[in-house]
């Protein structure tokens, strides 16, 4: 026999657990340290059977409480103060008894401190917690039921599996409407917090400006930028373009508005990619080097390929894109030269000397391009992230001493011998590269993805991509993904399939995508003819009602049983079985066929029956109730041996 007081005992411990651990990451330190106080002093109690915190005392803790982080609220801070009291209410509940009343409390601050969660994350994982929190949530409410009735209460396993099967039941119940209300119903973007203040981002590896000299090292993160579903290409193409920065200052790149307008003329092989970019600082839209077109609603398009939303959303973004992939852009008009040959006020004399001695018998744009590449190959330069030059004389520091760097340096310092040399050119920032997830069939982008590459005006071509820091001595072993297809590999790619399959699912599914399964609704009733629908159904119900017609002439006395003839043959089938007891019609009476089973559970049920039927009377509910009750235990006897 089990306990239902244990049982429900564990099942509020678990759901507490259940309500907070999606919400864990977000509390401060007080709150987590309440959480885990509470849980082991309510454990301790319950072992012990004493409980020391009486009501009174844990409603008392909680007032001051109350009213510290009440002081704490505020328009930039209205979401951590409420958070952390749900938390240690929580807590203080979790200490105390367990009592009906107090359960009910567990369970309903539990929904809201997983609901709370929402305010900073909704990832896949909300819904696990979310689905095992209502199943869990309605098997316990069956079994405080039991146990409001009869605290001592304690039920075989037979009895265990039925209370676990109802209480499973109730939630699947509802599965019907959520899927009914799913496409009706409104929604936001992950986080709900952007509806109460600006959304708190990450700043990505991509950057609005380039600076090398900055920073002496760089720190990577695997945090995600954007995903893009479209067929597998070759790792070196996939350049993801971003801005352009076209005019420098030191060894500052930026971008300008007023940019000269161009007339680009894309040929060759196209490819085309859905984007899902993650919230981000940034207003700029990715795809692949070179973008031809973006369908997405409320964005700029400059003359040079950069994309931009209007106005930052603080939201998943999702569009289409086609590229054309060749790394050569051709023009249909003149460029502005002087636009892009501007150079900053001051130039280290060594590095003009350089571009003079490297690129001074290059003939064209083309051959002085070869020559300074040759430079760099020839140089031993090697890619690093670590012990860079640092200040005004970066990159000076880059070409002739540490000769190291990450692709800010490469990319920069190339560009601007370039313009010394007269030949017209602006840096690309965006992303190199990616991880290719096949079980989703899209590419995985992350921050240390983030890239800066060269674009120069070659007559004849047009813009032509040149990634220096392909020249790097090193550049074979850094751009080379050497990433082990093990086991955790996989399953990292799946979950993140299944984590990307809910964004766009879900997540995603906004108040326009709505209106359109409405317009796509309404337009199919409207095509919708009643007259022909009835025609054509009119052979099947004829069909169906002359089957139905049948069954009821012939299996009337069957179908429609009163519940004392249904029970009884219950009954008799299982003493039947149970006691090898011949119960055919007419063979033994019900008072002979007790005695014959010499058995409390028969001899109950004959009673009741008889006491009723035999009288010339109905079954009252209470009476059909209890004969349900002594059938199912009747029925978990262990049959005799014929």
């Amino acid at each position: 026999m089990i306990a239902i007081r244990k049982l429900a005992v564990i099942l509020t411990y678990a759901i507490g657990c259940c309500g907070m651990l999606p919400l864990l990451p977000w509390l401060s330190t007080f709150p987590r340290l309440a959480l885990a106080c509470g849980i082991l002093s309510g454990l301790w109690q319950e072992r012990r059977g004493i409980w020391q915190l009486k009501p009174w005392m844990q409603n008392v803790a909680i007032v001051p409480v109350f009213f510290y982080y009440a002081l704490q609220f505020s328009r930039s801070n209205p979401a951590e103060p409420v958070v952390s009291v749900l938390t240690i209410m929580l807590a203080v509940r979790l200490s105390g008894e367990k009592t009906v009343r107090y359960c009910l409390q567990i369970y309903a601050l539990s929904m809201f401190c997983l609901a709370s969660s929402s305010l900073f994350d909704l990832s896949p994982v909300f819904l696990i917690y979310l689905g095992l929190l209502l199943f869990m949530v309605a098997l316990a409410l069956v079994l405080l039921t039991f146990h409001d009735q009869n605290p001592a209460m304690a039920v075989t396993k037979a009895d265990l599996k039925r209370i676990v099967f109802s209480g499973i039941l109730m939630p699947l119940l509802a599965v019907p409407l959520l899927l009914l209300f799913f496409p009706i119903m409104p929604r936001t973007q992950l986080p709900l917090w952007n509806f109460l203040m600006p959304p708190v981002t990450r700043t990505s590896g991509y950057s609005d400006t380039v600076q090398p000299g900055s920073q002496s090292s760089i720190t990577e993160s695997r945090a995600l930028v954007f995903r893009a579903e479209m067929i597998r290409q070759l790792q070196p193409q996939l350049y993801w373009r971003g801005t352009v920065f076209n005019r420098t200052d030191g060894n500052k790149w930026t971008r300008t508005s007023q940019i000269p307008a161009e007339l680009m003329q894309f040929t060759g092989r196209s490819v085309m990619q859905t984007i899902y970019q993650e919230p981000s600082v940034h207003r700029t839209l990715f795809a692949l080097d070179r973008p031809a077109a973006l369908t997405q609603h409320r964005m700029s398009q400059s003359p040079d390929g950069v994309f931009e939303l209007w106005r930052l959303s603080g939201k998943r973004v999702s569009y289409a894109a086609e590229s054309q992939m060749n790394g050569v852009i051709q023009q249909r008009n003149a460029i502005n030269r002087k636009f892009y040959l501007q150079l900053p006020d001051h130039i280290p004399d060594r590095i003009q000397a350089l571009a003079r001695k490297s690129m001074l018998s290059g003939e064209d744009d083309r051959t002085k391009v070869a020559l300074l590449e040759k430079y760099f190959r020839n140089g031993n330069y090697l890619y690093s992230t670590k012990e860079l030059a640092t200040g005004d004389r970066a990159l000076e520091l880059f070409l002739f001493d540490k000769k190291q760097g990450h692709c800010e340096f490469f990319a920069s310092s190339f560009a601007l011998l370039l313009r010394i040399a007269g030949v017209p050119c602006r840096l690309v920032g965006g992303y190199l590269g990616g991880d290719f997830n096949q079980i989703g069939g899209y590419y995985f982008v992350t921050e240390d993805n983030a890239h800066v590459w060269v674009e120069a005006y070659i007559n004849g071509s047009g813009w032509v991509r040149i990634d220096p820091s392909g020249f790097a001595a090193n550049a074979g072993e850094v751009w080379t993904n050497n990433r082990p297809r093990n086991f955790m590999l996989q399953a990292s790619m799946a979950f993140d399939s299944f984590n990307h399959a809910w964004n766009r699912l879900v997540i995603a599914y906004d108040f326009e995508q709505q209106m359109n399964v409405a317009g796509r609704v309404s337009s199919q009733i409207q095509k919708i003819n009643p007259s022909i629908i009835l025609r054509s159904l009119l052979p099947y119900t004829v069909g169906t009602l002359l089957i139905a017609g049948i069954l009821l002439l012939v299996k009337r006395s069957l179908i429609f049983r009163p519940r004392e003839q249904r029970i009884l043959q219950s009954f008799l089938q299982t003493v039947e079985r149970t006691f090898c007891i011949s119960t055919g019609e007419g063979s033994v009476g019900l008072f002979e066929l007790s005695a014959e089973a010499d058995n409390m559970y028969v001899s109950d049920f004959v009673t009741i029956y008889a006491g009723a039927v035999y009288h010339d009377r109905r079954l009252t509910d209470d009476e059909y109730l209890r004969l349900q009750h002594i059938l199912r235990d009747l029925k978990g006897i262990i049959p005799k041996k014929s």
